[in-house]
């Protein structure tokens, strides 16, 4: 406690991280200030394989489409006065989102779904539990960031509050917080971009604290040219775990991405991230691994439409009988675009679970409906 105590009280001081591409772009010195309110519905036939509030595709915004040429970058300060005032409705997602999300440390919230007393890891009744749910999702987001004076250098903070409540299931709602603080480096006239960052992760289960999770990050970007980006993230994360039952963790992940505008209306992203767990439980460590590829269009009226597909497979390590999973998700989205400040989104998705162990295998369909609004 008195560890999470200190890493509680950094991360209040400082307030939180992450930074936007679009302020990476503007040299402007000075502080600004942003804020998002999400809510989403979603239903589940199956919650054992359902999603996380915080695991969604990564489709492109409206705000990513179109190519500037480099000539007519900073040609008129109209144009950059311009920019300022509407870059409130430009991607928010990065800002409030800590690396990872907490659907990493949602994981170990769902050790027993069926509420036998047994993990559902070792479980041998538990693969034949089917249970549907709804879930209503809100989530709260503050940021602020500091330019200095050079303008290759920016000091990015953030914080972000999440809810979770279940229709019938009280003992899956959940309560999320995350602050984190970090800096973003982008060398004048440079492609390259440098973005250290530190996050702690709070997430509390009917009303019972239960997983905490301080992040340490190292990310890195090069813009190859206007059309195409390429990324990499290095996660280490130190999960404390306080229900008796489950184990503290330590968690590394490294991501990599690449962004491909094919058109000023089509963009595709691919994400490549292995992953290991090493638990104070030898039954929990895990080594896993998944990519993420995700194309978006641009429509008329300030409409976007995505299509995802998602593969992760999971190695329970050292569990008897031994347990693989293998998992896939298929996604589509429709996003409208009300002014510059609201959008709203509806989608589907289905998820299916192929694991070593027969009575484990499992899938889900999942819709959604969702609004965020920018301010």
């Amino acid at each position: 406690m008195q560890r999470s105590a200190l890493f509680l009280a950094i991360a209040v001081a400082a307030l939180g991280t992450a930074s936007t591409d679009a302020w990476a772009k503007q040299p402007k010195a000075g502080h600004k200030f942003k804020g998002s309110v999400e809510v989403q519905y979603r239903t589940n036939n199956n919650i054992s394989v359902a999603p996380s509030s915080g695991e969604r595709f990564d489709y492109a915004e409206l705000s990513e489409f179109g190519i500037e040429d480099e000539e007519d970058l900073g040609a008129d300060d109209s144009k950059e006065e311009d920019e300022d005032e509407g870059d409130a409705g430009d991607d928010f997602g990065d800002l409030i989102d800590v690396e990872p999300s907490e659907d990493e440390i949602e994981e170990d919230d769902a050790v027993d779904e069926d509420g036998d007393g047994i993990d559902d890891l070792i479980d041998p009744d538990d693969g034949g539990v089917v249970d549907s749910e709804s879930r209503f999702t809100t989530k709260v987001g503050l940021a602020h960031k500091y330019t200095f004076a050079s303008g290759t250098t920016s000091w990015n903070n953030g914080i972000r509050f999440a809810t979770d409540t279940h229709n019938q299931r009280d003992d899956l709602d959940k309560f999320n917080w995350a602050v984190t603080t970090g800096f973003d480096f982008s060398p004048a006239g440079s492609k390259h971009g440098f973005k250290p960052s530190l996050s702690y992760v709070a997430l509390d289960k009917d009303n019972n604290e239960f997983a905490t999770t301080f992040v340490v990050s190292l990310g890195y970007t090069y813009e190859v040219n206007k059309r195409l980006g390429l990324s990499a993230t290095y996660n280490y994360q130190d999960k404390d775990i306080t229900k008796p039952t489950a184990p503290d963790a330590r968690v590394d992940t490294l991501a990599f991405g690449a962004d491909f505008k094919a058109t000023d209306d089509d963009i595709f992203k691919l994400k490549y991230a292995p992953k290991v767990e090493d638990s104070t439980q030898v039954t929990r460590n895990t080594d896993a691994w998944g990519w993420e590829l995700t194309y978006t269009r641009k429509l008329p009226w300030d409409m976007t439409a995505g299509v995802g597909y998602k593969f992760d497979s999971v190695n329970h390590k050292n569990l008897s009988p031994s347990r693989e999973d293998d998992n896939t998700t298929w996604g589509v989205q429709l996003t409208k675009d009300v002014g510059k400040w609201l959008s709203l989104e509806v989608g589907y998705e289905t998820r299916d679970r192929e694991s070593s162990i027969q009575s484990k295998d499992a899938s889900n369909d999942s819709a959604f409906i969702g609004a965020t609004w920018k301010f």
